[in-house]
């Protein structure tokens, strides 16, 4: 079961480093930044009595500065991080494949 979540798990970062670092990155922040920024949407909408739209909105672009920085800082450290982990696969697979032979 592992094993199979691992190739899987493998497969995909194969087929996502394909597509580079940049659209990774890209793709996370504006993922991750949107749902945020869609949660505390609709948490205004529906449990914020006291504030009014204007206020939502200054805190808005706030956020919307904040997630895009910190989004695109921590998603380059995971790109590394994934990177390295891939790596360290790769090498142990040709390991594995050689003492195979």
């Amino acid at each position: 079961m592992i094993k199979q979540w691992k190739n899987k798990q493998f497969e995909r970062w194969t087929i996502t480093r394909k597509k580079g670092q940049l659209n990774y990155v890209l793709k996370q922040t504006l993922i991750i930044g949107g749902a945020v920024l869609f949660g505390g949407f609709i948490g205004f909408i529906v449990f914020d009595k006291i504030r009014t739209w204007e206020e939502y909105w200054l805190d808005f672009y706030v956020q919307v500065s904040a997630l895009l920085v910190f989004g695109l800082i921590i998603n380059y450290f995971m790109w590394i991080i994934s990177e390295t982990i891939y790596e360290k696969e790769c090498k142990k697979r040709r390991l594995e494949k050689s003492s195979n032979y």
